[in-house]
């Protein structure tokens, strides 16, 4: 018995044993570009004083280092790029692994000379992160290292993780933000702006996607300084490196001419129009007449409207001199002294950041979200008001007429064509066909019904029939735009009323 007991106790400490080893095997990302396996999974990674101690440890499919600088394991990729690569990290050398971001830059293609002017902008990238990272609104830099590989040579900075929500990622989910919110957003990172331009430094590629507010205290962060380049010593500005969004980067700045510190603040206004209307800045510019137009989708007061129209303006010149003079205009009651700020004002010493009143985004009025109802234009929604009705009417008289009804007409074959309908008019009222794609979609599927049931029936005189049917359709589709413009005023006196 006792015997047995032993044996027992030694199987199950032993199944205990594989079960603790499986639960913290180690799986670590391989950063190099292009790695067919870059997923390594170690069970000799086992424990706390095992994953702390061991040396290095080399990717099994290209021997590519695993331990960045020694101590930053490599979780999974966060985003790609042209010349480098995000990861998500936990430093091994912190009591509780700390989460981080390395940043990959690889230079491909480079001569030696190339390779040596690529080394110097990647330790002045350091040094400009380091100083800015003093700021409690920017992600610090915690390391910077090169890692050689064989013949390739690769340069990473470690940054501190913020956990949270990107302002895009926030409007995705819940639709346009209200103005007093996006004022405090600004409120918050102008003086983010302000302390970036007076270091000589321009952010470059201003962007929802790299605004992030923090889960913890709701805290706006300015993140991906990787465009950043100092200025230092250059008076008038610098030459843009066609680092920048399209549809955010400024005249200049798409044009490759000298940037500013007013090109920044061009494409702040851009993401705050992003905000305002959750539209996308080619929905908001309209080419012909070459001008912002965002009226359409949302009123503003008459100072926020003035500001974002100043800090738009074609000419860097004709913009705001800086994020200083941007924040006294919005702190006025009128706009009427708009345009006579001339001088900066005292800057502020150590600006403090704004903390936002909800999480994790900011509220939205439901009163400023336009129901989809009401989005789109009139004449585009009578028309396909009217192409759901003949289509519906088609389908039906097609089905009558052909001798199809008998099939369609028993219980369960009744709810399978009712549910193909709503299948097709929820089609039609998301994003999943957009408008241009109605007619098309309309069509195919008509014919498809007509070709589907000429096969079956071959003795069907196709024409007489189609030319009988087409006045039913006609009426179905002007009943589905009195429909249509029906629920259009039951939801705008809804909408205008709560």
């Amino acid at each position: 018995m006792g015997a047995g007991g032993g044996n027992l106790g030694r199987l199950l400490l032993q199944y205990a044993k594989n079960v603790y080893a499986y639960v913290l095997t180690v799986d670590i990302y391989c950063t190099r570009p292009n790695c067919l396996k870059p997923l390594n999974s170690f069970t000799d990674l086992d424990s706390g004083n095992t994953i702390k101690t061991i040396s290095q440890k080399f990717c099994t499919a290209c021997g590519m280092p695993l331990l960045l600088g020694g101590r930053y394991i490599v979780e999974k990729p966060i985003a790609r790029g042209g010349f480098g690569a995000t990861f998500l990290a936990r430093d091994r050398y912190t009591p509780a692994m700390k989460r981080c971001v390395v940043k990959l830059l690889q230079p491909v293609g480079f001569t030696s000379s190339q390779m040596a002017i690529a080394k110097q902008m990647f330790e002045r990238e350091a040094t400009v992160l380091e100083d800015l990272g003093t700021h409690s609104q920017i992600p610090d830099l915690l390391a910077y290292f090169e890692v050689p590989s064989g013949q390739d040579e690769f340069f990473y900075l470690v940054q501190e993780f913020v956990d949270g929500f990107t302002l895009e990622q926030i409007v995705q989910q819940h639709g346009a933000i209200a103005e007093a919110d996006v004022l405090e957003i600004m409120q918050s990172l102008l003086p983010v702006l302000q302390f970036i331009h007076e270091k000589g430094s321009i952010h470059r590629d201003i962007k929802p996607a790299n605004i992030m507010v923090r889960k913890l205290d709701q805290i706006y962060f300015l993140l991906d300084f990787g465009a950043v380049k100092q200025v230092a010593g250059v008076a008038q500005g610098q030459k843009s490196t066609g680092i920048f969004t399209p549809g955010y980067g400024a005249p200049e700045q798409m044009r490759g001419d000298t940037v500013f510190p007013a090109t920044d603040l061009y494409a702040f206004a851009v993401t705050c129009l992003y905000l305002l209307t959750g539209k996308e800045p080619e929905e908001l510019f309209d080419v012909h007449s070459n001008k912002w137009q965002w009226d359409r989708f949302v009123k503003l007061s008459p100072n926020l409207n003035n500001i974002l129209q100043k800090m738009l303006e074609a000419a860097p010149s004709d913009r705001f001199n800086s994020a200083a003079i941007v924040m006294q205009s919005l702190s006025q009651k009128s706009s009427s002294h708009l345009h006579t700020i001339v001088q900066p004002p005292v800057t502020p010493a150590a600006p403090q950041p704004v903390v936002a009143k909800t999480a994790p985004k900011p509220v939205v009025p439901r009163s400023t979200k336009t129901p989809w109802l009401l989005s789109a234009t009139i004449p585009t929604q009578f028309i396909a008001a009217f192409l759901l009705g003949v289509e519906a009417m088609l389908l039906w008289q097609v089905s009558e007429k052909l001798g199809a009804i008998a099939a369609i007409g028993t219980p369960t074959n009744l709810i399978a064509f009712g549910v193909a309908i709503a299948i097709i008019t929820m089609l039609r009222i998301t994003s999943i066909l957009d408008n241009k794609d109605l007619f098309f979609f309309v069509n195919l599927l008509s014919i498809g019904g007509l070709w589907a049931a000429k096969s079956f029936v071959s003795s069907l005189n196709f024409l007489p029939v189609l030319v009988d049917i087409l006045p039913y359709c006609g009426i179905a589709g002007l009943g589905a735009i009195a429909l249509m413009a029906a629920f259009r005023l039951i939801f705008q006196l809804l909408h205008s009323v709560f």
